[in-house]
């Protein structure tokens, strides 16, 4: 008997504790379900406003600009309608056009290579200094990077003045004769690109510099036991480590270059002649002072795709590298 309630009392617990154990089982399930409601409806509530936000400010008016290529759209009348590639036919036999563009590469070609050049060279400078001295210097590189666009502008405009710039006296002060610097068409676009690559230089240094520290050192202790000099440490190497932030690097900086308008549009607007007249200055005269927002626009698309094209090259670049890397 005594041994029956004692196999009643044990059942009685073991069936408790299943009970238990699915209530248990139950709120979990409950809370997990909760938490994830809770993360699903946090990462709607934030995507939503960017997504709204993408929507209206990026990808409705890139597909606005191709739309108005095809269209003699006009600021001056509402009526629109579709002429196909009649702009595009347009830009072919377009001086003003071709000269916006060959200046453009022109620019891209000054900037590019001297930017990465300058700021591979001041990484690995900084690289070669210790902390304290990498942050003081900090601010004198990156400075130009955070000021004004305009505000540099117009300080470049003054130290290049041919009456009484700075550049000018140092000249004259060395013998030198006088150059016109932004009133030569000759020497108007490579002065602006001046300007740019002087501000964007400290931007790319942080860049290059991040991607040094992040070099094994045991690598260039290994190679100096070996032998090799800073050549070829540099060449065998910090370039082949470097060679995808060195490409991203490039691209962007073409990107911004093809980009190129603050200095030129507050210097010089286009002039002298059409010696400084690039594709974006270029769109927005057609595009706002001439009112042809169809030929804008085409203009636009065609920058577009001579950067996408760019972009897809950096692409293959860099994927041709991971490869390399996987074999």
């Amino acid at each position: 008997m005594n041994d029956t309630r004692i196999s009643e009392q044990i059942g009685k617990t073991e069936l408790q504790r299943k009970i238990d154990k699915v209530g248990a089982f139950s709120k979990l399930k409950s809370t997990i379900q909760h938490d994830r409601f809770q993360s699903k409806f946090f990462i709607l509530v934030v995507l939503i406003p960017t997504a709204v936000w993408f929507f209206t400010f990026m990808f409705y008016p890139i597909f606005l600009t191709f739309k108005n290529s095809f269209t003699d759209a006009n600021l001056a009348y509402n009526d629109e309608s579709f002429i196909g590639l009649e702009n595009y036919k347009r830009l072919l036999s377009d001086p003003s056009f071709h000269i916006a563009l060959k200046n453009t590469i022109f620019a891209v070609l000054y900037i590019v290579p001297t930017t990465i050049a300058l700021s591979l060279t001041a990484a690995l400078l900084l690289n070669s200094f210790n902390k304290k001295i990498r942050e003081t210097f900090t601010l004198f590189y990156f400075l130009p990077v955070v000021t004004s666009m305009v505000a540099i502008s117009i300080v470049w405009s003054w130290l290049y003045n041919p009456s009484y710039g700075l550049f000018n006296y140092l000249l004259n002060l060395l013998g030198l004769p006088t150059q016109g610097f932004l009133t030569s068409p000759k020497q108007s676009l490579p002065s602006i690109s001046v300007i740019q690559i002087w501000k964007d230089v400290g931007f790319y240094t942080v860049i290059l510099l991040a991607s040094l520290r992040t070099i094994p050192k045991t690598y260039y202790e290994a190679a100096t036991v070996d032998g090799a000099n800073r050549f070829h440490i540099f060449r065998y190497i910090t370039l082949p480590l470097m060679k995808p932030i060195l490409i991203f690097v490039g691209i962007v900086s073409t990107i911004g270059a093809f980009k190129i308008f603050d200095p030129i549009k507050v210097i010089t607007d286009g002039g002298p002649g059409n010696s400084t007249m690039v594709l974006v200055l270029y769109i927005i005269r057609q595009g706002i002072t001439n009112s042809e927002i169809g030929y804008a626009s085409a203009i636009a698309v065609v920058m577009f795709v001579i950067v996408l094209f760019i972009t897809l090259i950096q692409w293959f670049l860099t994927r041709s590298d991971k490869n390399e890397g996987i074999h």
